[in-house]
């Protein structure tokens, strides 16, 4: 009877001893975890890089007309969700980047997912720079790239397919050479 009341308070020290230890990797995972800077900007996954564009054909507010076909070379595309967190840290870096780089606006789409109150100010801020998508037009460009987080910034290739996702805002705003 001895040795079994022994290996109950045995195996009672050795549990506490594992959710002691248990609970200190957790705190210092956390804490590493919170001191660990993120990423700038979070993009969709590397995996769309190469895929080709669904068919799409749009009319913006301003007439223009717009296709996964008539999206010149090098297209830099943007997407963004207003009520969005990272959006709105993105979107003031993302208008200046591109006024600095003197890219046509013709050259920079711009996505403006609706639902969400801010849609307008988005709107108003981006087309200094871009042409701006908004309203269904937006879901169905958003649908034919395949968005399905936001922000989200592209470069387009001259056969529709997604050449690049925003690491680096500086890159995706230089002109393509030809």
């Amino acid at each position: 009877m001895s040795v079994l009341a022994a290996a109950v308070i045995f195996a009672i020290a050795l549990g506490l001893l594992n959710l002691t230890l248990s609970y200190g990797v957790i705190r210092r995972l956390r804490s590493e975890k919170r001191n660990t800077p993120a990423a700038p900007f979070p993009v969709t996954d590397a995996d769309s890089v190469g895929t080709a564009l669904e068919e799409f054909h749009i009319r913006t507010e301003d007439g223009r007309e717009i296709s996964d076909r008539t999206l010149p070379e090098g297209t830099v595309a943007a997407f963004f969700a207003p009520g969005c967190g990272p959006c709105a840290e993105l979107l003031p870096h993302f208008v200046e980047t591109l006024a600095r780089s003197r890219r046509p606006s013709e050259e920079v789409l711009a996505v403006v997912v609706p639902g969400n109150e801010g849609s307008e100010e988005y709107a108003d801020l981006l087309s200094a720079v871009a042409t701006v998508v908004t309203g269904d037009q937006a879901r169905t460009v958003e649908a034919a790239f395949g968005v399905n987080a936001y922000p989200v910034v592209c470069r387009v290739g001259a056969t529709g397919e997604l050449t690049a996702l925003a690491r680096d805002l500086q890159e995706l705003a230089l002109p393509v050479a030809v």
